[in-house]
This record gives C-alpha cells, sequence and structure tokens, in this order.
C-alpha cells in the first residue's frame, strides 16, 4: 500500500478527518466507492471553499510517485 503524507500549509482541525477519507480512496479497490468517496470530498471543498481541495489530494494521492 502506498504511504500517505497529508500536505497543509496551516494547521487544520480536520486533518485526521481528510487523511482518513485519503487513506479510504487508496484502500477501496471499487471504483462505486472510490466515486462515493471523490462526492464526499467534493462536498467538503464546497462546505470549506478557503481550504486545500480535498478532492484534489484524492486525485494526487492515486497518483503515487508521478505526482
Amino acid at each position: 500500500m502506498p504511504t500517505l503524507t497529508l500536505i497543509s500549509s496551516a494547521p487544520s482541525s480536520d486533518a485526521a478527518y481528510r487523511t482518513g477519507l485519503i487513506r479510504r480512496y487508496l484502500a477501496t479497490g471499487s471504483r462505486r466507492v472510490r466515486d462515493a468517496l471523490l462526492d464526499e470530498a467534493r462536498r467538503y471543498d464546497t462546505a470549506n471553499p478557503g481550504a486545500l481541495s480535498l478532492t484534489d489530494e484524492l486525485y494526487g494521492s492515486a497518483l503515487g510517485d508521478v505526482a
């Protein structure tokens, strides 16, 4: 399983949530579950417009060493 490093420019009270979502995204083998997690990340981004994009973090985490 790939290693995961959460990159954040500022301390975040929801870092554990973000990290957990990314870990679940990387761990699943189901396209349906990945799509549901992406939808959850999009809702998070909409509710937190000033935060780093969680959706982008999910896509980037799936790239592994390529990113």
